[in-house]
């Protein structure tokens, strides 16, 4: 895969976790635009662990996607380097939630999951695909 092509997908990575970070910190202020179909959203937004130090989760992953975007049109070695510690950060976090969502909150957020177990990994995969050693040229 060629490193152009990295690039592109990491751009829309970030794209889609940013607009599902942006839906999420809507309907953290206005809870009845919330579109759930398994209940759980309510309860997860709800919940004290929607918030840490004082900032709403969805807020945070706004300012994590913006950030990973902006940093994949970068395109410098530092970006590089900086896009890496975000998505090992995001993964780890992701990680955090799901646990969270599943054995401390007792409800599912559909709209998390998506960001969390789809968005999430692919984001990390293809930044780590992008630094790996002999990745193609920019075909």
């Amino acid at each position: 895969m060629s490193d152009r092509t990295l690039r592109i997908g990491l751009i829309v990575a970030s794209a889609a976790g940013m607009a599902l970070a942006a839906y999420l910190t809507y309907v953290r202020y206005r809870p009845a635009a919330l579109i759930c179909t398994t209940g759980g959203c309510e309860t997860v937004q709800q919940s004290k662990y929607a918030v840490l130090a004082g900032i709403p989760i969805a807020v945070l992953g706004l300012a994590a996607w913006t950030a990973a975007l902006v940093l994949a049109i970068w395109d410098s070695e530092l970006a590089r380097t900086l896009l890496l510690a975000i998505a090992l950060i995001a993964l780890a976090f992701a990680v955090y939630l799901v646990v969270l969502q599943l054995f401390v909150i007792d409800a599912v957020c559909t709209w998390c999951m998506i960001n969390d177990l789809l968005i999430t990994p692919i984001f990390v995969a293809l930044t780590l695909l992008r630094l790996r050693p002999g990745r193609g040229g920019d075909a």
